[in-house]
């Protein structure tokens, strides 16, 4: 799909089907910003009381023979508390409307919401949705009927005497869109095709092309290190485990000390030994979600030239019941020195992150933030409306939330109250990596803050019940959502913004 902005008023073109947004509060905004010839129609559709602007609302205006064969008004809700995500989500749905009736090509007016947002945001939440609800995954389908189409080829954001800043939010939107659909692409993939191995060969493949350093530690390196966590985790397979190192140094660049991204990349989880039941474990080929965020996000940052230094970890395993697999009981000793009782190894992800957070240490971390699918209570407390965050900085949580309202990736805050530390004190070892009663979200949590202590800064975002989609949604399919991949460029550049 080729998206470009155009002038409304001097483009000659007239689209097949045009898109606009509609208030609750203030219905009639709408029909200033229209072609004479559909204006008419628009208004007695808004008059009647049909079309009431609600939030999500898309109601379908037909004018043959004046230009668009159809309008499309959607609603955005009201006005005063209008959200990017409303606009984000409208281009998909008008994306998907303009497909399901076959319609080439698309235009979105943007005049209808000038003011009650900044343009250039506007923009780039226009063409998030357009790019991301038109992605699919179907490089398996061998028959080309049963491939969905992505719908219209061509699109056009409608706006009046766009300038170079409107144009260069529009190429950066771009470049963010598309590597979250580059980073779906083999996030996707089947567990079959990739493993650790392969997964690192694809942040190689990525460093190269993006001019990134890129190292790779091995069984053998990890051993030496005294990785007792991504150790145990990958003993029960037969793919070695790889901890991805990714560093971004953008030049002329003052404070070198840089944000860390650490992401859980279990390239399939059966829960080792503490076997998960069998329905629904062909989902667990996305417990690699946080690594793929982490991956993704580079590549976002290093596209777009942000001038924040940026390290991404991403240890990689495969949990499998091998007969060398971890067993309940075990007691492993992680990178730090501290040791951990393994009571049920299917809580192995925290394992995993321990290590890698460790091991950011060696870069004095100005902020370190990890992600992972780590817990079922937290896909159960928020299924996939929210993320959960813990963290040791108040401020560092309130610039991750900034920039989750932004890019509609949600964050909420979870407590890490002491009293829940007693939760996970050990019989045998320091620690133990499963919580003694409930509390399972603030619990994961509190044993990763045990590997984070040497970060003034540390988060950690539990992407469970949004790191993938079991249906279709607005902005994408059933699969890897992307999460994580926006939410970090956002805030690297909201930290860029302020230098």
């Amino acid at each position: 799909m080729n998206i470009r902005l155009v002038d409304p008023k001097t483009s000659a073109r007239h689209p097949e089907v045009l898109g606009v947004g509609v208030f609750e509060d203030q219905p009639r905004t709408a029909v200033s910003a229209l072609p004479a010839a559909v204006r008419a129609r628009v208004q007695e559709a808004l008059s009647s009381g049909k079309c009431k602007g609600s939030s999500g609302e898309v109601f379908a205006v037909f004018v043959p023979g004046s230009g668009p064969e159809c309008v499309f008004l959607i609603g955005l809700g009201k006005r005063e508390t209008l959200k990017l995500e409303r606009v984000r989500l409208a281009a998909a749905r008008l994306r998907s409307q303009a497909a399901a009736c076959k319609y080439a090509a698309l235009r979105l007016d943007l005049e209808s919401v000038r003011g009650a947002l900044p343009m250039a945001d506007v923009i780039g939440a226009a063409v998030e949705g357009l790019r991301m609800s038109a992605y699919r995954f179907d490089k398996y389908k061998t028959s080309g009927k049963d491939r969905k189409p992505s719908g219209p080829s061509e699109a056009e954001l409608g706006l009046r005497s766009p300038g170079a800043g409107e144009r260069r939010a529009l190429a950066e939107a771009e470049i963010l869109a598309e590597t979250v659909n580059w980073t779906r692409d083999f996030a996707n993939e089947p567990a079959n095709v990739l493993t650790p191995v392969r997964l690192a060969a694809v942040a190689r493949r990525m460093a190269s092309e993006e001019r990134l350093s890129c190292r790779v530690l091995g069984r053998a390196e990890c051993l030496k290190l005294g990785m007792g966590g991504i150790i145990g985790v990958s003993q029960g397979s037969s793919y070695p485990p790889q901890l991805i190192v990714l560093e971004y140094k953008p030049k002329g660049v003052k404070d070198q000390r840089p944000v860390v991204l650490v992401g859980k990349g279990v390239t399939f989880d059966t829960g080792g030994i503490s076997l998960k039941p069998g329905p629904g474990m062909e989902w667990m080929k996305y417990d690699m979600c946080g690594a793929a965020a982490v991956i993704g996000a580079l590549r976002a940052i290093a596209r777009l030239k942000l001038p924040v230094p940026v390290v991404g970890l991403a240890p990689v395993v495969e949990n499998m019941p091998g007969s060398k697999a971890q067993r309940p009981g075990d007691i492993i000793r992680c990178m730090n020195g501290k040791t951990v009782e393994v009571l049920n190894t299917d809580a192995e992800g925290r394992l995993i992150l321990a290590d890698a957070l460790c091991y950011a240490e060696r870069y004095k971390p100005r902020h370190l933030i990890d992600i992972a699918t780590l817990t079922g209570a937290c896909s159960v407390t928020f299924g996939d409306a929210a993320s959960a965050v813990m963290s040791s900085d108040p401020e560092l949580t309130a610039r991750l939330k900034k920039a989750g309202e932004h890019t509609g990736e949600r964050l909420w805050e979870m407590p890490l109250y002491e009293e829940y530390k007693e939760l996970i004190r050990a019989t045998h070892a320091d620690i133990q990596n499963i919580s003694k009663k409930n509390v399972g979200i603030m619990t994961a949590g509190l044993f990763l803050r045990e590997f984070s202590g040497h970060a003034g800064s540390w988060a950690h975002l539990d992407i469970a019940g949004t790191g993938f989609a079991d249906g279709d949604r607005p902005l994408g399919p059933k699969g890897v959502t992307g999460m994580g991949v926006r939410l970090f460029t956002r805030f690297v550049r909201d930290l860029a913004a302020e230098r």
